[in-house]
């Protein structure tokens, strides 16, 4: 298996698995086994359903089996809910 270390930043709910200490958007450094954005979820003990959205060097990418390089920026958002409105209120 491949040896992978990139910098991650996790934003919302998911900052609770980052490092202590962190402040909001500060990055931080993981090691994992594999090349994949889907490897590298694991490593965190992130589902893929908690990924809403995953950037890889500012560009969002398509699905989870893409390949990973040495030193990538890799900042994952889970999904966000919005309140509700009342129309009947309008």
């Amino acid at each position: 298996m491949i040896m992978m270390q990139v910098d991650v930043k996790l934003y919302a709910t998911l900052r609770r698995l980052a490092p202590r200490g962190l402040e909001v958007g500060e990055a931080f450094r993981v090691k994992f086994d594999g090349n994949k954005v889907s490897d590298l979820l694991q490593s965190l003990n992130i589902k893929p359903d908690q990924a809403k959205i995953v950037m890889c060097n500012g560009v969002r990418i398509a699905g989870l089996d893409q390949e990973l390089s040495e030193g990538d920026l890799v900042v994952i958002f889970p999904p966000v809910g919005g309140g509700s409105i009342d129309l009947s209120a309008i």
